[in-house]
């Protein structure tokens, strides 16, 4: 029980507290500041603007909540099967760990353009805004997602060697059949040969 628990249960409520947290400040930001309206926390470094975005990150790809709605469950579904080839090992927990927080974020935001709004062709809500840096603004799920990516980035490629991603994908076990194959076939070579030669 415990082993279900650790390898699918707690994965999923990692999903779930993520996307809680993500609607939660959404909402609280609409409730106490309003759309439109900002409140400065830091002047000139740090503040809280929350606007609508029918985008994807830095207003990308406005008006196309449709290419959202069709495009993240498949990276979902990708994702999730994904996380089932991963051997349930410690070295591998971080990559894990990455790929809930990442699957978290995308459904936070799948859930704006799904309900905010005309049914899929809702809105994104994003709050954070770095005056300092002009950052685009962007949101809790936002956040996950860029993280989650760029840790995963760095991961696969200073981490994780060739033979983590053949033992992820279970590609040895294929090469063996094929080595295992290749020797049957050599020994029925050989045992014809020598029947051919007695024979003669």
């Amino acid at each position: 029980m415990k082993k279900v628990f650790l390898r699918y249960i707690l994965p999923i409520l990692g999903v779930v507290a993520v996307v809680l947290l993500d609607q939660l400040v959404k909402e609280v930001c609409l409730d106490k500041i309003g759309m439109y309206n900002k409140v400065v926390l830091i002047e000139n470094v740090f503040e809280l603007q929350v606007i609508p975005n029918k985008g994807m990150a830095w207003g990308m790809l406005q008006n196309k909540q449709w290419l959202f709605v069709v495009i993240t469950p498949v990276v979902l579904a990708v994702m999730a099967w994904f996380y089932a080839k991963l051997p349930y090992e410690k070295k591998f927990r971080p990559m894990r760990i990455l790929t809930v927080t990442l699957a978290g974020g995308a459904i936070g935001n799948l859930i704006d353009r799904m309900f905010r709004g005309d049914f899929c062709q809702g809105y994104v809500v994003d709050m954070f805004y770095v005056k300092a840096i002009d950052f685009p603004i962007f949101n809790v799920a936002d956040s996950f997602i860029c993280v989650s990516f760029a840790l995963l980035a760095v991961l696969v490629i200073f981490k994780y060697s060739e033979e983590d991603f053949d033992r992820m994908f279970h590609l040895k076990k294929k090469n063996k059949e094929t080595d295992t194959t290749g020797t049957d076939e050599m020994e029925a070579d050989s045992i014809e040969e020598v029947s051919k030669v007695s024979e003669e």
